[in-house]
C-alpha cells in the first residue's frame, strides 16, 4: 500500500514535470508569434517545481536512487553495514519528523495570520507550506521502513 502512495506521487511528479516543459513551450511560441506570454506561467512553473521535488524525494528515498556517498560504508562487511544504514536511517527520520514538526507549525502561523503571495497568481501561504511537512511525513515513513528493513549497498541502483 504505502509503495502504491509513493509510485502515485512520482507519477504525479512526472506529469507536473511534463506539464511544466509543455507550458514553456507553448510560451515561448505565445510569446514569439503573438508577443503575448501566458500569464502566471512563471509562478506556476514555480509551484510545480515544488510539487515536483516534495512528491518525487520520497519515491527517490524508497528505490536507493538518490546520490549515495558509500567511501566508508563500502568497506564495511554486511553486519556493520547494516548497523550503519540503521543508524543513518534513524537519522534521516528524526530530521524528517522534525522538518514536518516546523514546516506544520510555519503552515498553521501562516493560516493563522491569513497570509498571502501575491504575485501573477495570488495564493494562500499555508497552501504552498502544506507541501513541505506533507512530504516529509512520507520521507519519515520510509526512513522509518530503512530501520526495520536497512538494504545494503548491493541492493542499491548503481552505475550510470
Amino acid at each position: 500500500m504505502f509503495d502504491a502512495i509513493l509510485r502515485s506521487c512520482a507519477a504525479v511528479a512526472g506529469a507536473i514535470l511534463a506539464a511544466i516543459v509543455a507550458g514553456i513551450a507553448v510560451n515561448v511560441v505565445l510569446r514569439n508569434l503573438f508577443g503575448a506570454p501566458l500569464h502566471g506561467l512563471l509562478d506556476l512553473v514555480e509551484y510545480g517545481l515544488l510539487l515536483v521535488t516534495c512528491l518525487g524525494a520520497p519515491w527517490v528515498l524508497s528505490q536507493s536512487a538518490h546520490v549515495v556517498v558509500d567511501l566508508v560504508t563500502g568497506a564495511l562487511p554486511d553486519a556493520a553495514a547494516r548497523v550503519a544504514a540503521r543508524i543513518v536511517a534513524c537519522i534521516g527520520c528524526v530530521v524528517s519528523l522534525a522538518m514536518v514538526w516546523y514546516g506544520t507549525t510555519a503552515m498553521m502561523a501562516s493560516q493563522a495570520r491569513g497570509s498571502m503571495i501575491r504575485t501573477a497568481i495570488d495564493v494562500p501561504e499555508w497552501w504552498v507550506l502544506s507541501v513541505l511537512p506533507a512530504a516529509f511525513v512520507l520521507i519519515a515513513a520510509e526512513f522509518l521502513r530503512q530501520i526495520l528493513r536497512p538494504r545494503l549497498r548491493h541492493d542499491a541502483k548503481a552505475g550510470l
